[in-house]
């Protein structure tokens, strides 16, 4: 699963991965270290064709249009199922999005307790998010757009913290994977389309919500878990 993610990369970054105009990221990306579920994070998702990618802020935890019950909403949604999932699967048809992360975070079962791990592409870049949203009214007249983040089986660098990691998308597939008129291919949701991860032991500040700093990305003093060299490709 996915339950924390940091973004912390350049405004300049972004618009340059997005290919967006200044004026849209003025006010959209802030150094984030601990966006957590129920949160309003940064996000991506389809305009009119041709017009590119529109960013916007959404709160993180799907909520399905029909449902009247406000809740925390469903922060996963697993790629396997979720074209055929009530929850999910007119999302999956119509309101796909982009959610931009520097590193997300796991938690690893150790004697004692769990131990957070970070995890981040080896290059520095960008990871790109594969997402759903819908927009909850929950009865009343204002929309409250809500996002999850789709997970796949984890790829075989991450399986000794966790068994699951979201689907990460390449550049070349923001487009389509945005585009209401296309299906998704279901090869995107592969583990070995992954770009190649690093992952290092961090701070249990990152445990609380509350904080939201650079002091959560502290290396913690303890021999890193076992992973084994990543084998996917860069894009």
């Amino acid at each position: 699963m996915c339950g924390r993610y940091s973004l912390t990369s350049p405004e300049e970054a972004m618009r340059q991965l997005f290919d967006l105009p200044t004026a849209s990221t003025a006010a959209w990306v802030t150094p984030r270290f601990n966006i957590a579920p129920s949160q309003t994070a940064p996000v991506l998702r389809h305009t009119e064709i041709g017009a590119g990618p529109k960013p916007t802020t959404m709160i993180w935890g799907l909520i399905p249009s029909w449902s009247q019950e406000q809740t925390g909403g469903q922060i996963n949604a697993r790629s396997e199922t979720a074209a055929e999932k009530p929850s999910f699967r007119d999302a999956y048809r119509r309101r796909r999005c982009l959610i931009p992360a520097d590193g997300f975070y796991e938690w690893q079962k150790i004697d004692g307790g769990k131990q957070p791990y970070w995890i981040s592409r080896t290059d520095g870049a960008t990871f790109v998010f594969a997402g759903l949203w819908e927009n909850w009214t929950g009865g009343t007249s204002e929309a409250s757009p809500r996002f999850t983040i789709l997970t796949t089986t984890a790829s075989e660098a991450l399986r000794p913290i966790h068994h699951r990691m979201p689907v990460i998308l390449g550049r070349q597939d923001f487009t389509a994977w945005l585009d209401p008129n296309q299906t998704p291919r279901t090869e995107l949701f592969a583990p070995e389309q992954a770009p190649r991860m690093q992952v290092r032991p961090v701070s249990h500040r990152v445990n609380s919500p509350r904080n939201d700093d650079a002091a959560c990305l502290e290396s913690a003093r303890i021999k890193p878990a076992p992973i084994k060299p990543a084998q996917g490709s860069l894009f």
